[in-house]
């Protein structure tokens, strides 16, 4: 008897193995091959205009702020000044009061026009940082063969590369077959209410885009696990949702001689513990399941092997990418406490305490999923919890990476960068492409850079040689336009 056990042990682990093998094996490489384009020829001249652009101090600083006028005003005369032939023969029409939008005719009205997108806006630079960046941040410095300053990385060199592709191919008397827009908003770092406003313009005019492309993927060498060193295009085919939820909790204080056993801050912390440690659930739906399918037969053989057969290894998978705070926001629901406050003396309990949580939902989680999840996990009258409507998106739909946009935009991907891998991939952040989706079903976030440096932070800065190939991907993604 226990001869026949071993022997039907041993079968099915050979059968379980052999599965496991020819899913394997016979799990093919997908990515696309195009032949390497010519290199575009780039004037020095087009640095200097980026160079310029980025001594606007187009800065948002929050959603109830103003805009300064005089800055962006002074911005916009700098765009129609610089790129005359644009000026010229496309259509300009300012939106929300700074938000721009370029209206380029294509030749043929039946085609529906696509999106192209860039923002002009740029986060401020802290001035307790200033001694830590090596250079002026609104500069525009040119150094070590490196362009410095806030912008140069997000968004202006989108902003700019394709204002120099569009002007080069005027130049040479280009029209597309079909029209493009070019929607630059204003305020895309404080919530976007400008392309808002375009999405919702271009509704009344009964616009529907055939795709839209936005900033939110690039090209890394140093994210991908097992495939360091090797190029490869994030493009962006969902995006997560954005919700914040305000813990408030009130109960009477008193003097901190004599503290009770629970206070306000106590029942606050224990709330906030109690939801960390109850994290969402993992998947890999969607653009993370079409990223493994492209970048899986790519990958060395055990981690092939492991995304071939998910069936076997996806807690394995999962606890992989577990590990990294990127690795782990692609695959849930993330929950980040990020305001805290309570108390106005070191002498006196507050009364009351509260802190903001905020959450990026993965597709497939709804917003009211997320507050019903918060509210169990919690499970204590006393704290109340308030949604921050104000910015509350739902995660995004899914574009097919059978779609024509996203056919076009990794043929210019692969032609402009030889070697590079397409990947798609979950947008963690929020870009202002979210507003577009009345407008299409096919948006693509993706921006011709590699690994960011300085994005937010210090020392932001761009290569010089890196944003002329940017200026010529944008400039056969328009001419190659279908």
């Amino acid at each position: 008897m226990g001869k026949k056990f071993a022997f039907f042990l041993l079968t099915v682990v050979l059968i379980l193995v052999l599965i496991i093998l020819i899913k394997t094996f016979t799990f093919k490489s997908i990515q696309p091959t195009y032949p390497t384009a010519t290199t575009l020829a780039v004037s020095d001249s087009a640095i200097v205009h980026l160079q310029q652009g980025i001594r606007f101090k187009t800065v948002s600083v929050s959603d109830r702020a103003k805009p300064d006028s005089s800055t962006f005003l002074a911005f916009h005369r700098y765009l129609a000044k610089t790129y005359p032939l644009i000026q010229q023969k496309l259509r300009l029409e300012t939106v929300a009061g700074y938000s721009l939008v370029y209206t380029w005719k294509g030749k043929n009205p039946a085609l529906k026009p696509v999106i192209l997108m860039a923002h002009q806006d740029v986060v401020p630079v802290e001035k307790a940082s200033l001694p830590q960046w090596k250079v002026d941040p609104f500069g525009g410095t040119i150094k070590d063969g490196k362009l410095w300053g806030r912008g140069s990385a997000d968004d202006k060199i989108s902003l700019f590369a394709l204002l120099e592709a569009t002007e080069k191919l005027l130049q040479e008397n280009r029209q597309p077959e079909r029209t493009i827009y070019f929607v630059f908003g204003h305020d895309e770092e404080a919530g976007g209410k400008g392309v808002k406003a375009v999405a919702a313009l271009f509704k009344t005019r009964g616009i529907k885009a055939d795709w839209v492309l936005d900033e939110g993927g690039e090209i890394t060498k140093k994210e991908i696990p097992g495939l360091q060193g090797k190029p490869v295009a994030l493009i962006g085919t969902s995006e997560k949702g954005y919700l914040s939820i305000d813990l408030k909790v009130n109960i009477e204080g008193g003097h901190s001689s004599m503290p009770k056993t629970e206070t306000a801050i106590d029942v606050l912390v224990n709330a906030v513990q109690k939801l960390r440690s109850k994290p969402f659930p993992a998947s890999f739906a969607g653009s993370t399941g079409d990223f493994f399918n492209y970048l899986g037969p790519e990958m060395p053989f055990t981690s092939k092997m492991a995304i071939a057969n998910q069936w076997l290894f996806k807690p394995l998978l999962f606890k992989i990418y577990e590990k990294s705070a990127g690795g782990n926001a692609l695959i849930r629901t993330t929950i980040a406490p990020t305001i805290l406050q309570a108390g106005v003396k070191d002498n006196v309990i507050p009364t009351s305490a509260s802190a903001t949580i905020n959450f990026r939902l993965l597709p497939g989680t709804s917003i009211d999923a997320v507050f019903r999840h918060v509210k169990e996990a919690i499970n204590d009258n006393r704290v109340q919890l308030i949604k921050k409507d104000a910015f509350a998106e739902e995660a995004s739909g899914l574009t097919s990476t059978q779609s024509e946009g996203f056919k076009q935009l990794e043929k210019a991907v692969v032609e402009s960068y030889p070697g590079t891998m397409i990947a798609p991939y979950l947008t963690v952040g929020a870009t202002d492409s979210r507003q577009m989706a009345g407008i299409s079903n096919c948006i693509l976030r993706f921006a011709p850079v590699t690994d960011l440096k300085g994005m937010h932070g210090l020392n932001e800065h761009i290569g010089v040689d890196e944003y002329k190939k940017a200026i010529g991907f944008y400039y056969r993604l328009m001419k190659d336009l279908k």
